[in-house]
């Protein structure tokens, strides 16, 4: 039988690698630059969380996680002038599936390793944005995680939290809950990247303000 958290991880991989082709090109990187952008983001997030936790690095131990990003990111490349037009939509909705996966996956892993139900989503939360950070940052761009005004990060957030909870308060469904979460987070952010959802305007820096 496929471990669960096999899938969760292949999904999320292959959709941050192809949200590292798209922010490639946006730019018009070339084929080389396009593969290191869709590795990175790929699994970023993850020897991140990994090094956090002092546990093996996830890809050194099994590769073809890494081949897998080069294969999903030679797909994006080729198929990226279908969607020329609509590239940052295709960016927001590719990043979207990574990070609803990868946060999923990473809450899975960090509980198995015996760690509390706040850690688990932290390193969730983590595993989820610190791909596309890297991917940002290489890029020249200011990361969504800060430059976007929707709702971009808190789904993940609290997508983790009602994870976790159902895990503890309803562990017979144990199951079901990653499909929940899942589609809870793609749900929210999808919401939010069609109808710029943001939080109230009291809840938000104002414009031209800058903290001290």
């Amino acid at each position: 039988m496929i471990d669960p958290t096999v899938v969760l991880i292949v999904i999320g991989v292959a959709a941050f690698a192809i949200s590292g082709v798209i922010a490639g090109a946006r730019q018009d990187a070339n084929i080389f630059t396009v593969l290191v952008l869709g590795v990175v983001t790929a699994i970023g997030g993850g020897t991140v969380r990994d090094i956090i936790l002092n546990i093996p690095v996830f890809w050194v131990g099994d590769f073809a996680i890494v081949w897998l990003a080069i294969l999903a990111s030679l797909v994006a490349f080729l198929f990226a002038p279908l969607f020329r037009e609509r590239l940052g939509k295709a960016l927001l909705y590719a990043d979207t599936i990574g990070v609803a996966f990868f946060s999923v996956a990473a809450i899975d892993k960090t509980l198995a390793l015996g760690h509390t139900g706040e850690v688990a989503v932290i390193m969730g939360f983590v595993t989820a944005c610190m791909g596309g950070i890297i991917r940002d940052l290489l890029t020249g761009r200011s990361p969504l995680v800060i430059a976007s005004e929707e709702l971009f990060v808190t789904p993940v957030l609290i997508g983790g939290i009602l994870y976790v909870l159902l895990l503890d308060l309803v562990p017979r469904y144990a199951v079901h809950w990653p499909v929940v979460a899942i589609c809870f987070i793609v749900i929210f952010r999808g919401i939010a990247i069609e109808t710029g959802l943001q939080f109230p305007r009291w809840l938000r820096m104002r414009p031209g303000k800058r903290a001290e």
